[in-house]
């Protein structure tokens, strides 16, 4: 069969070069950043109860309000205050009634002593009477207002500029019995802080003032920047890491306290770095390589990374600006073999780029 008249040079097949997309490296400006996962805090937030022992009478506000400081909450109807408060201002005119007697007795005892009328003995008396109705009336006088504070404890006001949070207690629940039972939670959310944490080698690194950056799962493809206004003072024992607290405007309120991302802190930039795509890179034994196109050739080289972007590398050593690298088909490459190139194609999808560029249109 090895020698069938039927095979000659024209029934020889030749393999087809391989199809690489190429891309150009480009340049620019590389951040380098700490990052680590965050969630949305907002900058203050307070639980609302009641100090006074009586039934919530009403609940004025409820979850996603907006309320101003000092704004009316809730009301409490207390259990004895009313019956205490008119008790203490019958032992004030009680003891102010006292207090007109006791002046009235000392005036006149000052006035006879200097003619013999009244002893020094009994003077000394009328002093001390009054001296004692004084205290009385100062005492009596302390419990009115003690009880009058306490009455005025039963309008619960908002302590801050805020969204209702949560709302936890309805009409006629008992409140005061419990220090921390909660009516309402007030929280501001106009500005949020985020705290991310730093290792103990990237400490050195970060200062207040610096840019940060949040990204949101729940937002997906958009940035949110901020500041870096204060950093621990220590370092927390049980992770190794410190606490830079950044915040973030939130004027519109898109934001949500709660939300789950990533923040980052930059803390140098890199000016004018080369930049290779991650799918280019090929691991192996530790080191990174790349196919570089020479001609109608690819070249096998050796780079160094630096900061990882996700989706790009940046190269330390191995490459310049404008050389052409294999972005898909490297799988199937070794050094030096010929190639066909396919320009300006997603290495991805395999759409034109070109085309995709002058609106989608094609002759």
């Amino acid at each position: 069969m090895a020698c069938s008249k039927g095979a000659g040079p024209a029934a020889v097949r030749v393999r087809p070069l391989p199809l690489v997309v190429v891309g150009k490296i480009g340049a620019r400006d590389v951040p380098v950043e700490v990052r680590s996962p965050v969630d949305l805090r907002p900058l203050a937030q307070a639980d609302v109860g009641s100090k006074t022992l009586g039934v919530l009478d009403a609940v004025l506000v409820d979850r996603g309000d907006h309320v101003r400081r000092g704004q009316l909450l809730a009301l409490v109807r207390p259990s004895d205050l009313p019956d205490q408060l008119a008790a203490a201002r019958g032992s004030l005119a009680q003891s102010q009634a006292s207090l007109s007697l006791a002046e009235a007795n000392y005036e006149r005892a000052r006035s006879l002593a200097p003619n013999g009328l009244v002893s020094q003995q009994e003077l000394q008396s009328a002093s001390a009477a009054l001296a004692t109705s004084q205290a009385a009336q100062a005492a009596a006088q302390a419990q009115v207002s003690a009880i009058a504070i306490r009455l005025g404890e039963t309008r619960i006001d908002s302590p801050l500029d805020g969204v209702v949070a949560a709302r936890r207690l309805d009409p006629g629940a008992m409140v005061g019995l419990l220090s921390g039972a909660t009516i309402v939670t007030v929280a501001r959310i106009d500005v949020l802080r985020v705290l991310i944490s730093v290792t103990e080698k990237d400490i050195p690194n970060v200062h207040v003032g610096q840019d940060a950056h949040v990204e949101l799962d729940a937002l997906p493809g958009r940035s949110f920047g901020g500041k870096v206004v204060r950093i621990a003072p220590e370092i927390d024992p049980s992770t190794r890491t410190l606490d830079a607290e950044v915040r973030l405007p939130n004027p519109g309120e898109e934001l949500r306290a709660g939300m789950f991302g990533h923040g980052s802190i930059v803390v140098d930039v890199h000016a004018k770095r080369p930049i290779v795509m991650a799918s280019s890179v090929q691991m192996s034994n530790g080191r990174s390589y790349v196919y570089v196109l020479a001609g109608d050739r690819v070249q096998r080289r050796e780079i160094q990374t630096g900061v990882d972007g996700g989706a790009w590398l940046e190269v330390l050593q191995g490459l310049v600006e404008g050389e052409e690298v294999v972005t898909a088909g490297a799988d199937v490459l070794s050094d030096g073999v010929s190639v066909r190139v396919a320009r300006d194609v997603d290495p991805f999808t395999g759409a034109d780029l070109a085309t995709a560029g002058q609106g989608g249109k094609a002759d």
